[in-house]
Formats: structure tokens, sequence, C-alpha cells
């Protein structure tokens, strides 16, 4: 059944700075682009917000320079640790515990794709605003290390497994954990799975994908 739908990856601008991690020959380009994939998630009985108390979460990580965080009402956030799964939005508050009862501690950059209406934006530019310039360069891949994403299995108290598909439909998010296409991973009770991830800038002045979140009990 489908949860809910939301936009979550997206990708802002081509000029200017790029990332330690990224590679690539494209020349630099003065038209700004727009990369979004629009997530949708599947799973059990309830809204997304139940699947992330209390059976199985995904989550992104936002600490790096050129990754943010758009805001249902369309503003730009690159502080993540006022947003679910962090209890509050003090940023010297650097572990949490994911609510559910799982013991593992997290970083407060993480963010829940699942319970929060956000969109994750590839390079922004937010300097007009006191902040900073992230822009990406174009026809670049920009490669995120193990964790990237995490799933979570927050243990709904009886030892339940869930089974976890991320599946992009386009060539933005072009590789998930070594995957190209679907990836798939069954997550045991209390358990934290890490995921690399790969993404692709592209020339294009807008590209849009969607990304699938599929969960279901084993």
């Amino acid at each position: 059944m489908k949860l809910n739908r939301r936009s979550v990856l997206g990708l802002i601008g081509t000029v200017g700075i790029g990332s330690g991690a990224a590679f690539g020959s494209g020349a630099f380009s003065t038209v700004s682009a727009t990369r979004e994939v629009e997530v949708n998630v599947v799973g059990a009985d309830g809204n997304g917000s139940e699947i992330a108390t209390e059976f199985t979460d995904v989550l992104v990580d936002a600490s790096a320079d050129e990754v943010a965080l758009r805001n249902s009402n369309g503003a730009l956030v690159t502080d993540a640790s006022g947003l679910f799964p962090n209890s509050d939005s003090d940023s010297s508050n650097d572990t949490l515990t994911p609510e559910g009862g799982n013991n593992s501690q997290l970083s407060d950059s993480y963010v829940s794709l699942i319970a929060n209406d956000v969109s994750v934006v590839f390079g922004y530019d937010n300097s007009g605003n006191g902040g900073s310039d992230e822009r990406l360069m174009p026809n670049s891949t920009y490669d995120y290390s193990n964790g990237f994403f995490k799933l979570v299995n927050n243990d709904d108290g009886i030892s339940t497994a869930f089974n976890v598909e991320l599946s992009p439909d386009g060539d933005l998010l072009s590789d998930i954990n070594g995957s190209t296409d679907t990836y798939s991973e069954e997550v045991s009770a209390g358990a934290v799975s890490n995921l690399s991830a790969t993404l692709e800038t592209g020339d294009s002045a807008q590209e849009t994908e969607d990304l699938t979140i599929t969960i279901t009990e084993v």
C-alpha cells in the first residue's frame, strides 16, 4: 500500500564549488540545474511516521557540506539536528537513540526519509542568507561513503525482521551500496545497516527520477 509521496533528492546548481568526492571532466556552466528524485514509500499498514517509530526507518546523512534539506514550506535547512529522529534541535547533541528501543547511537546529522516531509538537496547556494555557496560541478560523480543511508530496525518488541528495498528508476542516484538497480536487504530486529551511495550530476538543465522505498515484514 502506498503510504506517502514526497520529493526527496534534489540537485540544485552547477556553478562554482565542487566536493572532494567529485570526479568528472565536464565544463562549468552558468546555467542552474535542478535534479530531483521523488520518493514513494510502500509498506505495512499505517502512515510513514508509524513505520519510522514502530518498525524500520530509512535515514540519510546530511553532514556533507553540499548536502542540505528543504522542508515542506520550501525553506532550506542546513542544520538537520531538529528533524526526526533527533529529539531536539541542540546541535551539541551529537548522539541519539532512535525511537522504538534501538540502542544504536547515531549522529544528529541523520534524518528520516520516512517520518520527515523533506527533500534532500545536493548542491545549493545559501550565500545570500548569510550561508555558503556549495553548488556542484556538472558531469561529475559524487561518492558518499558507507553510512550515507542507514536502515534501522527499531524492533517492535516481538523481534520482527523487515525487508527494505531502495529502487531508483533513473541515472541520478546511480549506485546504492554497489547496486545500480534495486538494493534489497533484510534488516533483523534491532539492527542498523550502513549503505553507500553515488550521485551523477549530468549536464541537463533539469532531470527527475523516482526512488521507491518498499518495506515488507519478513
